[in-house]
């Protein structure tokens, strides 16, 4: 039992709810505004935080009382089918843009990642491939930059050049 306990899913819960422990302790270092009645920086962070560590202590509890009642079977091996490659592919590719985003900035690199992700997903018309990345990141610059007044990373060298040019 002890070793189907330490193979599920309450070790993962337990990084995660330290991991948003920390973080929420970090939340409290943010600078607060002096508005009557109104949220602070920190209020959205901190609630999606408590609500992450709510879930983990739920899905270590589920799990502890259904080892408890020795309803675990053997968990199966990971097969690696087409679906769980694309899965792979996909989150790769996010961390991807994530890393890569500071150095080539929000305007070039958007379109290639939703090209990259709509081919990932199967999407066959060269149309709507595109067309759309480059139709929704027009859209979210200036929804963010002209309305919002956010700005969006631009990039380093050449990069930084090309998105000056075209915002």
């Amino acid at each position: 039992m002890l070793k189907a306990l330490l193979k599920s899913d309450v070790i993962i819960s337990a990084i995660i709810f330290a991991g948003a422990l920390y973080l929420f302790f970090e939340t409290k270092t943010f600078g607060s505004l002096d508005v009557f009645g109104g949220l602070g920086p920190e209020y959205w962070p901190q609630f999606i935080l408590v609500s992450l560590m709510a879930l983990c202590m739920g899905l270590a509890v589920s799990t502890i009382r259904t080892a408890l009642k020795e309803k675990v079977l053997k968990t199966p091996k990971i097969k690696f089918t087409a679906d769980n490659i694309r899965f792979i592919a996909a989150t790769a590719l996010i961390a991807t843009y994530l890393g890569l985003l500071p150095i080539v900035g929000f305007l070039v690199l958007t379109p290639v990642l939703m090209i990259t992700f709509m081919v990932l997903l199967g999407e066959r018309s060269k149309a709507w491939i595109f067309s759309i990345p480059f139709v929704l990141t027009i859209g979210i610059i200036l929804v963010f930059t002209k309305v919002m007044y956010v700005p969006l990373p631009r990039g380093m060298g050449i990069f930084l050049k090309i998105s000056h040019l075209l915002y």
